[in-house]
């Protein structure tokens, strides 16, 4: 286990690495054009320092209590549920292109989104309900419809604000997740198709957005959105090794290059080659985790392992496949490499967790 865990370290500071110098060349960049500092590169190094410093305090500070305790988990759903009301109405209610998924303390210039907190609580909520029920999960009770009706008022507040692309990642890593654990094929795909004649009736009634549906005709068009066409643009720029670092030409003109558009100022600055080692590196961490969670004893710590595993996995292919083609664009960033304190936070909480599991278990 400890070689798996060297490994999985060892990646993820290769994609702090790599993400560091995009973003610094970002900065440097917008500075030269008199575009504006945003220093995004001073803040992403203090995001993950901050996230190292939050994962290393779970490490040794969640006991196996945390793990067990049933009252604390609703303790903890009940929290999860009042960050995410806070972005829809009040005082730290904080607007972005008429959504309301960030919330901010007036006076400050920090926001933070409750929804990807989310994300790592609903993964930590099914494993104990899983470890509780693992008897019971072929019936399509107990494996499919109770988990995801319990989860369904994060997954309500999450769409509400809108948040599409969230609400259904989470609600693919949970169905994934459950399925893994034992839940029956035929039970999840008759539950797919469930959730697709819900989205018909939530489209009729007006519940999904006319900017939710124009990226979907666009997709289904074969039309080549224009954020993509600039990502494609700056990733053909770089060729296999890059035009090397910030003598780029199309990145700091992508919408988004420091967060959902990141691997676009990867590939000009690196190349297929650093897009490369970005995949590699996830691959690393996403196997070493599946290997770190066999060789864990604690259910609910294999539960938690697979989820985050999966969810980081989903989000990257996710990520990629927008700049691909494969999916029709939409917010989700790459783990530990988009700029984003909200998602950078809420991926170190999940390590914590594993490691605060593994570390109990020894």
């Amino acid at each position: 286990m400890r070689y798996s865990i060297l490994i999985l370290i060892t990646a993820l500071f290769a994609l702090f690495i790599v993400a560091s110098v995009a973003l610094y060349t970002i900065d440097f960049a917008r500075d030269f054009y008199d575009f504006g500092m945003n220093f995004f590169f001073k803040k992403y190094v203090f995001y993950i320092l901050f996230g190292i410093l939050v994962s290393t305090f779970l490490t040794f500070y969640l006991k196996k209590d945390f793990f067990e305790n049933k009252a604390l988990m609703w303790i903890f759903y009940l929290i999860v549920v009042g960050f995410l009301l806070l972005p829809l109405f009040g005082p730290f209610s904080y607007k972005v292109n008429g959504a309301n998924r960030w919330i901010k303390i007036p006076g400050f210039s920090v926001t933070f989104q409750p929804s990807e907190l989310a994300k790592i609580f609903v993964i930590y909520f099914l494993a104990i309900y899983i470890k509780d029920n693992k008897e019971k999960i072929k019936h399509i009770w107990f494996g499919l419809l109770k988990p995801l009706l319990l989860i369904s008022p994060l997954l309500f507040l999450i769409f509400i604000e809108p948040d599409l692309s969230t609400t259904l990642l989470i609600l693919l890593v949970a169905i994934t997740l459950l399925y893994f654990s034992g839940a029956r094929l035929v039970q999840v795909i008759f539950l797919i198709l469930v959730l697709v004649l819900i989205a018909f009736v939530l489209k009729e009634i007006g519940f999904i957005h006319d900017y939710q549906l124009d990226r979907l005709k666009a997709f289904l068009s074969n039309e080549m959105q224009w954020q993509v066409k600039k990502a494609y643009d700056a990733i053909g720029n770089g060729g296999f090794f890059g035009t090397g670092l910030a003598l780029g030409k199309y990145y700091f003109f992508v919408p988004q290059s420091e967060s959902d558009f990141i691997i676009a100022t990867i590939g000009e600055n690196f190349g297929y080659f650093g897009i490369l080692l970005i995949v590699i590196s996830y691959l690393f961490i996403v196997s070493n985790l599946i290997k770190i969670a066999d060789e864990v004893k604690d259910d609910v710590v294999r539960y938690f392992i697979w989820g985050y595993a999966v969810l980081m996995l989903f989000q990257v292919v996710i990520n990629m496949g927008v700049v691909s083609r494969i999916f029709p664009v939409t917010g989700i960033p790459l783990p530990f490499v988009s700029y984003g304190g909200s998602s950078i936070l809420s991926f170190s909480i999940g390590l914590g967790i594993i490691f605060a599991g593994i570390y109990n278990q020894e």
